[in-house]
């Protein structure tokens, strides 16, 4: 048991872990991208195509990072101490500072700050 819980652990440390280098590999070449169009390219349809593009690429990989952080542990309830999942839809419109986020805990019903944990 000590040994699946430790499995949970690593593999959950990996899926944040593959969450963070996403985001700030794709938060890099965004910048990146933008200031070299914007500092090389005249006013015209191909840099608003690449800001446009650029932009929503951006996006769509950080709505991925967040399904990773939905996917890898629980969150722990301030009050009760309850480990629990929330869904995708609750997590992203949750107020949030890193990945503790304002949740509902399902077993106390209050809301509070829940912390991500990696293990139940």
């Amino acid at each position: 048991m000590k040994n699946e819980k430790e499995l949970e652990r690593v593999k959950n440390k990996e899926l944040l872990r593959s969450m963070y280098v996403l985001a700030f590999t794709t938060l890099a070449f965004y910048i990146s991208l933008l200031l070299l169009a914007v500092l090389t390219l005249e006013k015209g349809v191909l840099l608003g195509t690449i800001i446009c593009v650029s932009t929503m690429v951006t996006v769509g990989v950080f709505f991925y990072a967040l399904k990773l952080e939905v996917a890898a542990g629980y969150y722990e309830c301030r009050n009760c101490h309850n480990r629990f999942t929330a869904s995708y839809k609750k997590v992203l419109f949750a107020p949030h500072m890193h990945t503790t986020r304002h949740l509902r805990c399902p077993e106390c019903n209050k809301k509070t700050w829940a912390k991500k944990v990696l293990t139940k």
